[in-house]
């Protein structure tokens, strides 16, 4: 493999309320990746988080992009890969204030999107104690389902559409034109899906590099949720986006089906949250009723 020349490569992360997790994690890496341009996006949060942000991108040397509010993370790509391809960047890596990514993977990853730029490629991501916590994902277009690519022999013949996650991917400017970026209409949730096949409509492909890591502080970006308790805006956005995808990728038919299953679907997702929120059920129902009636496929 020839040596890397990072020049022409740009990280764009979008930060919300999380200037600790770029202190950590994107600190750690940019002394290792010389010439690749690092874009911040600073979706606003306070005035403490901006100036907390301000101060790591004036030592770092980091373009801040600062927002004067919370566009959502698909939007927050948008604007700074507008950035950094405006200063020249050929390939661009959107990476979460909760992952991080050896020189070594980084360099596997940019050599690929440089020698296919039709491909979004995208590394193995591990939790931070080793277990696998994605390497690609397939969306059921029969029943909406999420699943991993290990499981595909179980679903064998099975109409699907592949997806990473926006947590860690690179692809080239090529790619990036061609598709089109992220839909600005999803706010948080579900974009990383619908940017995939955008990317695949374009004529592009999907490639998980094995031989590339990336580690990802799982909820590291929401410290108040936990496997126990997720946000009524997650619960939200997760049943509503699922709906508008369907809108926008699906045949009539598959949005028959998946408005059959709309009711399930949101249930599933609240029960990521576990059962003890039922306790004090207001907020996790009032985000099913919402969800429900903005996507347009509830009761």
């Amino acid at each position: 493999m020839s040596a890397l020349n990072f020049d022409g490569f740009a990280i764009v992360v979008v930060n919300y309320g999380s200037h600790a997790l770029l202190s950590e994690n994107l600190a750690s890496m940019s002394p290792h990746l010389a010439g690749t341009q690092f874009v911040v996006v600073d979706n606003w949060y306070s005035e403490e988080e901006r100036r907390a942000t301000e101060s790591l991108c004036a030592v770092h040397g980091w373009t801040l992009v600062a927002l004067d509010t919370n566009t959502g993370f698909g939007t927050g790509c948008n604007r700074g890969a507008a950035v950094a391809l405006s200063a020249g960047a050929q390939e661009l890596m959107f990476l979460n204030p909760d992952a991080v990514i050896d020189a070594p993977s980084a360099r596997v990853l940019v050599d690929a999107a440089r020698a296919q730029p039709m491909a979004l490629v995208a590394p193995r991501i591990l939790k931070r104690n080793g277990d696998v916590w994605s390497a690609g994902m397939d969306i059921d277009l029969a029943t909406g389902d999420a699943r991993p690519w290990h499981r595909r022999a179980e679903f064998d013949g099975a109409a699907t559409i592949e997806w990473f996650t926006g947590a860690c991917f690179v692809l080239s400017s090529t790619l990036w034109e061609a598709s089109g970026g992220f839909d600005d209409d999803y706010f948080l949730y579900w974009e990383d899906v619908d940017f995939s096949a955008r990317v695949q409509a374009a004529g592009g492909s999907l490639i998980l590099l094995t031989d590339a890591t990336a580690h990802h502080d799982v909820g590291g970006t929401q410290a108040a949720s936990s496997s126990a308790s997720k946000s009524e805006i997650y619960y939200y956005y997760n049943i509503r986006n699922r709906s508008l995808f369907a809108r926008k990728h699906l045949t009539a038919p598959q949005r028959q089906l998946w408005k059959a299953s709309a009711i399930r679907a949101a249930w599933a997702i609240l029960l990521r949250g576990g059962r003890r929120q039922f306790l004090r059920p207001i907020q996790p129902l009032r985000a099913l009723y919402r969800g429900l009636r903005d996507s347009d496929y509830g009761v």
